[in-house]
């Protein structure tokens, strides 16, 4: 485990993507919606992660994409990235990158943008929206890239994009 946490110690929602559905009628997809509502609203977290990894097939999926087809349970989810393509795509906006090196492909810099998107989804949210007002969350974006065994959190609150490397620390006592 990355995060070097203990049982109970955390409240995780795992999905393909990393994927955080905009609030609203048409996602079609309430579980994550409700995930978020109860550990902000019901146990109080003090910080969400959103955290990408190298290598995601979801992000690859989302990139190989044909329009057309069947539209399977899985390209339905998947259509929550849609937002995370159109944004690596947006010659106005910065491109999330790491400190250090440039992504190593196409499925890298999505993976990063991923977590960028999600983490703007996230904010749209009711429940975090206001948790966010009154300072009692807050929000972080992580990078896990597996071959290097590395973790990188996002630089800064505004997700400036940039992912920077993080040290190891040992865990208190």
């Amino acid at each position: 485990m990355i995060t070097s946490s203990g049982p109970g110690d955390l409240f995780v929602v795992r999905n393909v993507g990393n994927l955080v559905p905009p609030p609203g009628g048409e996602s079609g997809d309430d579980s994550v919606a409700a995930a978020i509502e109860y550990a902000v609203d019901v146990l109080r977290v003090r910080s969400i992660t959103v955290c990408g990894h190298s290598g995601c097939g979801a992000m690859q999926a989302l990139l190989d994409g044909e329009p057309g087809g069947a539209l399977t349970p899985l390209r339905r989810w998947l259509r929550h990235g849609l937002p995370s393509v159109a944004r690596m795509a947006d010659d106005g906006r910065p491109w999330a990158r790491l400190s250090g090196r440039a992504p190593a492909d196409a499925v890298e810099q999505l993976c990063l943008t991923n977590v960028v998107q999600q983490l703007e989804h996230l904010r749209a949210h009711d429940s975090v929206a206001r948790a966010l007002r009154d300072g009692s969350l807050e929000l972080r974006g992580m990078y896990f890239h597996v071959g290097e065994a590395q973790a990188y959190l996002l630089a800064g609150p505004g997700g400036s994009g940039v992912f920077d490397h993080v040290e190891a620390v040992e865990r208190p006592g």
